[in-house]
Formats: structure tokens, sequence, C-alpha cells
């Protein structure tokens, strides 16, 4: 072999060598990228679990309820809220909560309602259900021993009707007595934060021992309000007040607490663009990191005036996520949209893969949330 003819060889085999080295790394980049795909999928379950809805209808069967149906076995729904027109009567409820739990689920579902007692609540003497007094009357008139024993048979008729979330207690403190939100409605049980904690440790428990989880609210605290998140933009900032923040501390501390519903309640002191269910300031650095808090934190609904009149349905979904909150609760009854589940899905992939929020976030909520479903399973075993 002449040397021309050697070298053409010799460079010949360089070559193959080197277009196989570039398609093992080739194949090694695809390798590598491939558990990102598999996590997107994967990820999908876990957003899931962080999304609770309203839903239409009174039975299974209603045609309202094919495509709910479809998601919750899907897994794109992780709880259901529950209001007065999904409810005839104590028998009717009690069925259709039945067949919703006995549908092919992962996790169970968190079945939730508002129950706080005296103008809040949505099990109705009208409907075969025994009603209890406003938070105000049990602070101001009954014992330790009377209220365990109200809150328990609250909690018992809820667990009877195959529900397992309740809403409550409210700890707010009521230093505006003509709030058009707590004071009006009697919703705090007092103005002493010692008393709020109190009562709102008494709520806890006797929901837990029926095997009910509970749910503090309104985070930071909506008794100062002049407002109402319901209808506009609540602002706290010259009203809120340090003791405001005591019984949600004192019961971090106690470690009774399931879940803390953030309210969207703007304090400009705080962050000056949005209210704490949007605020990263407000969740992750106040909530977590100061008041040591690791629990569930869910969302007041994402429908209210407070929110949906001043942002984009993307910005509330991404914000939220992004201030720390865990489960996104969009209820309202009277704009319910069956594709909103998959809406909220495509936004935060959309917001993972353009770096808007970081995946991890997505597992750290579904750590919790799968944490907290199986106290909810061990209740029930």
């Amino acid at each position: 072999m002449n040397p021309n003819t050697q070298y053409s060889f010799r460079q010949n085999i360089l070559i193959q060598i080197l277009l196989m080295g570039l398609l093992a790394l080739s194949v090694s980049a695809q390798s590598d990228s491939q558990p990102d795909s598999i996590n997107l999928q994967l990820i999908e379950a876990e957003i899931g679990q962080m999304i609770m809805v309203g839903i239409r209808g009174t039975h299974l069967n209603d045609a309202a309820m094919m495509q709910t149906q479809s998601q919750i076995s899907n897994g794109e729904i992780g709880g259901i809220i529950f209001f007065k027109h999904n409810i005839k009567n104590s028998r009717q409820f009690r069925i259709f909560v039945k067949g919703l739990k006995a549908l092919p689920l992962d996790l169970p579902l968190f079945l939730a309602v508002d129950e706080e007692g005296g103008l809040v609540r949505r099990l109705k003497k009208s409907q075969g259900f025994e009603e209890f007094p406003a938070a105000a009357h049990v602070g101001a008139t009954l014992s330790a021993s009377e209220a365990y024993d109200v809150y328990s048979k609250m909690a018992k008729q809820i667990h009877d009707s195959g529900l397992n979330l309740n809403l409550g207690p409210v700890v707010d403190v009521n230093i505006n007595r003509l709030s058009p939100a707590i004071g009006q409605l009697n919703r705090s049980f007092s103005r002493d934060p010692g008393e709020v904690f109190k009562f709102g440790e008494i709520f806890i428990r006797a929901h837990n021992e029926a095997g009910v989880l509970s749910t503090l609210k309104h985070y930071p605290g909506h008794g100062s309000s002049r407002e109402d998140t319901h209808n506009d933009v609540t602002d706290i900032t010259n009203t809120w007040r340090n003791s405001e923040q005591l019984p949600f501390k004192r019961l971090i501390d106690s470690n009774v607490v399931d879940m803390i519903m953030a309210g969207h309640l703007f304090n400009r002191h705080v962050d000056p663009n949005y209210p704490a269910s949007m605020s990263h300031e407000h969740i992750q650095k106040i909530l977590r990191v100061e008041l040591g808090y690791n629990g569930v934190v869910i969302t007041d609904d994402l429908q209210m005036g407070a929110i949906i009149k001043r942002y984009a349905l993307d910005e509330i979904v991404i914000s939220a996520i992004n201030s720390g909150c865990d489960i996104l609760q969009f209820s309202d009854p009277m704009n319910l949209d069956e594709n909103l589940p998959l809406r909220i899905r495509d936004i935060i992939i959309t917001g993972i893969l353009d770096g808007k929020i970081d995946a991890d976030r997505i597992h750290e909520s579904y750590r919790r949330i799968t944490q907290l479903k199986q106290k909810l399973q061990s209740t029930t075993e």
C-alpha cells in the first residue's frame, strides 16, 4: 500500500470513529433528555393534585358531571368544593359524594365544604341537616367543653355526609366589627387573639377526631378589613395589626394545622404588587420562613372579584404557585367552566417550559398534598 493510500485509509478509519463517537454522544444526549420528558408527563398528575374546583350537578349521572368524572378519574382534579346547588337533601348528597369516592383514584379527593356555622354554612336545616351557631356566638357564650360538643357534632355531620375537609375555622381577629366579610357576619370568635386561638384549636381538634381535616383562614388576617374580597381588592395596608398573626402563629406552633387558606388581602407594606394569595413575600417569606409553617396552603377562590377583576388567568396561576401556595381553588358557582382544570394544567406546564415556574415547586406542593392525604387515609382505615 503506497503512503497516500495508507493515509487515505487511516483518514477514513478516523472519520468513521469520529462519526461513531458523535452518534454515541447524540444517543447519550437523547437518553439524558428523556427523563425530562418523562418528568413532564408525570408532573401532570402532580398538577392535578393542586387543583380544587366547584362542580355542577347533584348526582353522578347528571350530564354536567360526565366531563368532571373523566377529569377526576384521569387525575386532573385533586379536590372538589360543594355549594348549595349541589345539595337537594341529606340523602341525595350522601349518595352523590359516595359515588364520587367510588371513582377509580390513586389518591383520595379532597371533598370540601365551607361549614363555619351561623350564616356561612352549606348543610342546612331545610335539607335535613343540623345547623350550628356562628363563631361569634361560640366565642362569646360557650365554654371550651360546650364549644367542643358543638364542633364535634358539626364534624360528625360532615364526616357522615362523606366529606373530609372543612374550610374552617375562621381565625381572623374581630378588630373591625363593621367588616363586611367578617365582623358583620359574626365569623370571628373574638377581638382577643388568645380567645381566637383557643376556640380555633377546639374546632380543629373536634374535626380531626371525627376524621375531617380543617383549614385556618384567612391568612394573614381579614378581621380589620373594610372591604370584602368577594367583590374587589381588600386593602389592609393601613388597618392590619400584628395581633392578627398571633392565632396563626400559636396554632402552627401547636402542630395542629392541616391547611391554611391564603386570603386575597393586599398589604403594600409587604408586597406592593400582589395580595397574599399570589405573593411570595406573604407566603414563602413570612408564613413559611418566619412563622415556620411547612404544610399545605390553599388559596381562597381565585375567581373572586379581588383577583379576577385585576389579573389575567395566566398571571393568577403562575403567581399563586410561585408564592408558595399548594392548592389553587377555583370554585365560583356562578362561573363554572368544565374545561378550567385543563386550562390551568396547560398554563402551569407552559410556565415550566418557559422557565416561569420551577418544576421543583410542583414537586414540593405534591409532597405536601400527598402527606396530608395519607393522614386522611389513615383516619378512614
